[in-house]
């Protein structure tokens, strides 16, 4: 009898996937008396996904005498209300912004003394104000949102210096951003067709140093699909960025970085999405996108020299790790499966068998409302064990909570994120294996030598 594993994606899955990234903004009336300018932004991936972390103002006159208490910043996207069920509508929030510092500059962004018509403002990120992408609990998918901008304004103590000493009493700031730069830009795109046909959107980054080595990375359930979404969605929607951060390129001894994207999820079988039902997966241990996907790595290998690989994904994505190294376990150095998804019953006893020389590096928290890890990790990695998996490790957590010090609850607590996103752990390389604290990118480096 076929088994099959029922993936339920829980509202609390997605409690800080909303938001939006996009121009469309409303209509102003203007005061003639006041500077006027426009803004750039630039996004940043966080932990829990991307948010603007600095704008760049660009006025029509030069102003002077300012600091972190001189500009007001709201926020406006689209969210999804989790209060709702079983609606969930999409609807449009504003929150206030935190500023952290405010500073003039010169046109190529120097920080300057002197009076100037181009200013940066940095701001807070914070888990709480969520992600700047629309997740839906229809789709299941992260996109891109046709709302999202910012309103900045003077704010009431402003002493701000216009034409050398009168006091700026205003400024007009068009709602829509002119141009937006993200942590993600250091990836290039591309686009390849695989022989039977499927089509995938990649990104990718060469480093600096030449290496032979990759690490792929395969994304969750919300960052597949094909419309109003791209490759920079998936690096930022988590913070994969961190691939590419100096602190994991000088770890591993650098690494070329391979994120492609599904065009609807990896737990597909058909490729029709007909084991998507009323919001959750119906997987039996396989995926209409195995053998192309292990195409377009193999492709990648071969276009860039390289001798290492190592596979690494989350829920979804972990899913398809462990499919990829179940079927192909020849082709990989090693593993990192992050709250796997693929249900221990699907599993067969030669499967195992075939991960017994691989190593592997499962994470994943105890508290997972997602991916349960009794029907998951726990009784795959015992089978491991018993079948005398030579170099298998384990990073479990009773939870998943802030590390960094930087994220507080209201009680002053470290700020505690849904049990699934154990990949936060990994992107930080603050997972610790349970019996030798070897860290997961130093579990990379060991096995790319």
């Amino acid at each position: 009898m076929k088994k099959f594993f029922i993936f339920a994606l829980t509202s609390a899955l997605a409690l800080s996937l909303f938001g939006c990234s996009s121009e469309q903004t409303p209509t102003e009336e203007t005061d003639s008396s006041a500077v006027k300018g426009t803004y750039s932004v630039n996004i940043g991936g966080y932990d829990w996904g991307a948010e603007v972390n600095k704008v760049t103002l660009t006025l029509d006159s030069p102003i002077g005498n300012i600091d972190k208490d001189t500009f007001v910043v709201s926020e406006t996207k689209m969210a999804t209300d989790f209060s709702q069920a079983p609606e969930f509508p999409i609807e449009e929030v504003t929150n206030e912004k935190t500023v952290l510092d405010a500073y003039l500059v010169d046109e190529d962004g120097n920080k300057v003394s002197e009076d100037s018509k181009y200013v940066v403002i940095e701001l807070d990120p914070n888990p709480t104000d969520g992600s700047i992408f629309v997740f839906s609990l229809h789709t299941m998918l992260n996109a891109y949102s046709d709302v999202h901008y910012l309103d900045i304004s003077l704010s009431e103590t402003a002493d701000v210096k216009v034409n050398g000493s009168d006091k700026l009493e205003a400024i007009e700031i068009e709602t829509a951003y002119t141009s937006k730069t993200t942590d993600a830009d250091k990836f290039e795109l591309g686009n390849y067709v695989a022989s039977d046909g499927i089509e995938y959107n990649y990104a990718y980054y060469v480093p600096e140093v030449e290496s032979n080595v990759l690490v792929v990375w395969l994304h969750g359930m919300g960052e597949g699909g094909v419309e109003d979404t791209d490759p920079y969605l998936t690096s930022l929607a988590n913070k994969v960025t961190s691939l590419i951060s100096d602190d994991f390129q000088n770890t591993i001894g650098n690494a070329h970085v391979l994120v492609p994207q599904s065009p609807t999820y990896w737990m597909d079988n058909d490729g029709k999405q007909t084991n998507f039902e009323g919001g959750s997966i119906v997987a039996d241990g396989t995926s209409y996108y195995t053998e192309s996907l292990a195409e377009l790595i193999d492709k990648y290998k071969e276009d860039n020299n390289i001798d290492k690989v190592v596979l690494t994904g989350c829920s979804n994505g972990g899913y398809m790790t462990m499919v990829l190294a179940m079927t192909y376990p020849e082709k990989y150095d090693a593993v990192v499966p992050i709250c796997e998804a693929v249900a221990d019953d699907t599993i067969t006893d030669e499967q195992i068998a075939s991960l017994v020389d691989l190593p592997m590096y499962f994470i994943y928290a105890e508290t997972d409302p997602t991916v349960v890890p009794e029907k998951h990790e726990i009784p795959t990695i015992e089978r491991l064990k018993e079948a005398g998996a030579k170099n298998l490790n384990v990073a479990t957590t009773e939870s998943v909570v802030d590390l960094s010090g930087n994220y507080k609850d209201e009680d002053g607590e470290p700020f505690e994120y849904n049990g699934h996103w154990s990949w936060i752990y990994f992107f930080n390389n603050e997972s610790v294996e349970n019996t030798t604290g070897l860290t997961p990118w130093n579990f990379i480096k060991e096995n790319v030598k």
